[in-house]
């Protein structure tokens, strides 16, 4: 049986990336139990860098990620307002350097905020980490262990992602630039 197709979760920061591919187990996915981690983990750079350099390392180490894993679909964290404007403005530039990895790649991206994370996952856009997660073991049968928060939030943003790019359902997609490469693929 052909399975279907394949996300990459990120959730964006500075200092620590989580990323999390999930691969579809059926053609027409319906289900997060139709999903299975194929991979998970966090990208961390390295201490005592400056800013730019930090952000250098998070590109490659994205677009890495990408040729290696060779997904069909991205999904990040849209930027939300913080009370502290110099941390808003570091997750900004690290999102950048994220976007432009997957835009390297010619890749369709979904944007998700925070809140659509948590109310698609756990059924509250309130919800705490620790909510989150537990939904993600009830719904995927995932088990975080020792793994970081960043890398749960990371499959939390790919496994909302898989349900809301179902048909009929909203999603916020950029469409490729490339005409000869269809931006999604309506199966997924």
């Amino acid at each position: 049986m052909k399975q279907g197709p394949k996300i990459l979760g990120i959730d964006p920061g500075s200092r620590v990336v989580g990323f999390a591919l999930i691969g579809a187990t059926k053609q027409k996915p319906r289900s997060p139990r139709d999903w299975a981690v194929l991979d998970i983990g966090v990208i961390r750079t390295t201490a005592g860098l400056s800013m730019p350099a930090r952000l250098g390392e998070i590109h490659t180490a994205v677009f890495d990620l990408l040729v290696e894993m060779d997904p069909q679909y991205v999904a990040i964290e849209r930027a939300f307002h913080g009370v502290n404007a110099a941390t808003a403005i570091k997750l900004g530039e690290a999102r950048g350097a994220i976007l432009s990895a997957f835009a390297r790649r010619n890749l369709p991206i979904h944007e998700i905020t925070p809140a659509e994370v948590k109310r698609v996952i756990a059924g509250n856009g309130a919800a705490s980490k620790e909510q989150v997660y537990r939904a993600l073991q009830a719904l995927m049968g995932f088990d975080r262990g020792r793994l970081p928060l960043d890398a749960s939030d990371a499959l939390a943003i790919a496994c909302a992602a898989s349900l809301t790019l179902q048909p009929g359902v909203s999603a916020s997609i950029v469409k490729s630039e490339n005409p000869a490469k269809p931006a999604c693929d309506p199966v997924c």
